[in-house]
């Protein structure tokens, strides 16, 4: 019994490493929003835009395939 319970909590690990990809592709998107900011209201907007953008591609690509 105590082997299955070794065996089946190994199995039952989450692999972590999209955090760290999504991570890296946040920062990457402050910089560029950041770089490209025109204004004071661009700057303030930088970090939410990098936190929503994936969502609000896929919402885009999804509206002109399906709508």
């Amino acid at each position: 019994m105590a082997r299955w319970k070794a065996r089946r909590s190994r199995r039952a690990r989450p692999a972590n490493g999209g955090g760290a990809v999504y991570g890296l592709g946040m920062i990457g998107a402050v910089v560029y929003f950041f770089q490209s900011a025109e204004s004071g209201r661009d700057y303030v907007l930088a970090l939410p835009r990098a936190i929503f953008w994936p969502a609000l591609l896929v919402y885009k690509v999804l509206k002109n395939l399906y709508g």
